[in-house]
């Protein structure tokens, strides 16, 4: 009996350390590995979501990219898992693009990476490293694409890009420069003023020489964000449904009681139900 009773009290200390000790949350099905980029000069950590699923090939399977990783991965996981659950969305595998730093790295090199130019307003403050948007839409289409099919075969499936704040400006960006880089775009609290709103000339320039734009496009604002980000945004939706682009699928929602940060969660999730339910 007191051989037995030792041998209890061992297997109850040995559950009690192992419950006791740290261990770190994973995320299921995801990867991350490090891209070197020519053209930004700069190295990204791609955080990967590949969902094992046997309804869609591999190379068919629909790509959400999605920028500002660094802090919006887990909730952009924890959506798209919880919404692929309820059967709302197809499986779509989600490639996050990082830096892997700090808070304050991850803030400056966005400014640097999703920015058209200088802001010579500086609306809202200063950005040494504002500009580089040009060099960033090469890293996508011709370092990252090849990536990710190098990696994971992912090649065929319909393209979303998702952007928030100056994520939202590039995502705007690319609609009006390089529209065929990207099926569907999810454009959350665009930072439309950026430089004297610079981004309705580029969109002026596009329309003088196409009248057709063949992506599906959801917008939304917290209708508590700042004016800077309200004002510009609204003026944006009038001019563009004012245009009856052919082709276009536009789709917007000033979503009550959110502020710029708060939108997110629910700007993404009815985002995603209505792009990638496009048939």
């Amino acid at each position: 009996m007191k051989t037995l009773l030792t041998a209890c009290l061992l297997v109850a200390s040995l559950i009690g350390n192992v419950f006791s000790q740290d261990t770190k949350v994973g995320l299921d099905q995801t990867y991350s590995k490090w891209l070197d980029s020519k053209f930004v000069g700069d190295n990204f950590l791609i955080k990967c979501f590949i969902p094992n699923q046997k309804a869609i090939p591999l190379d068919s399977l629909p790509i959400i990219f999605l920028l500002d990783a660094d802090l919006l991965f887990g909730m952009t996981y924890d959506i798209v898992r919880w919404l692929r659950l309820g059967r709302e969305i197809p499986d779509a595998a989600i490639i996050g693009i990082s830096y892997g730093g700090s808070v304050s790295d991850w803030y400056s090199k966005r400014s640097r990476d999703f920015t058209p130019s200088q802001d010579l307003t500086k609306v809202w403050g200063e950005f040494p490293l504002a500009g580089g948007a040009e060099n960033f839409k090469k890293f996508l289409e011709l370092e990252l694409f090849k990536f990710i099919n190098d990696e994971f075969k992912l090649k065929n499936g319909t393209k979303t890009i998702v952007g928030c704040s100056f994520g939202g400006l590039i995502c705007t960006d690319i609609l009006f420069s390089n529209p065929d880089l990207f099926d569907n775009y999810i454009i959350l609290g665009p930072a439309l003023k950026w430089n004297d709103k610079e981004i309705f000339k580029k969109e002026s320039k596009y329309y003088e020489n196409h009248k057709n734009l063949n992506s599906n496009v959801f917008t939304a604002i917290g209708n508590l964000d700042d004016k800077t980000i309200t004002e510009p945004w609204i003026e944006f939706i009038n001019l563009i449904e004012s245009r009856k682009y052919t082709g276009l699928t536009f789709e917007t929602w000033l979503i009550e009681n959110e502020t710029h940060m708060s939108m997110f969660p629910s700007g993404l999730t009815r985002g995603l139900k209505t792009v990638l339910n496009k048939k």
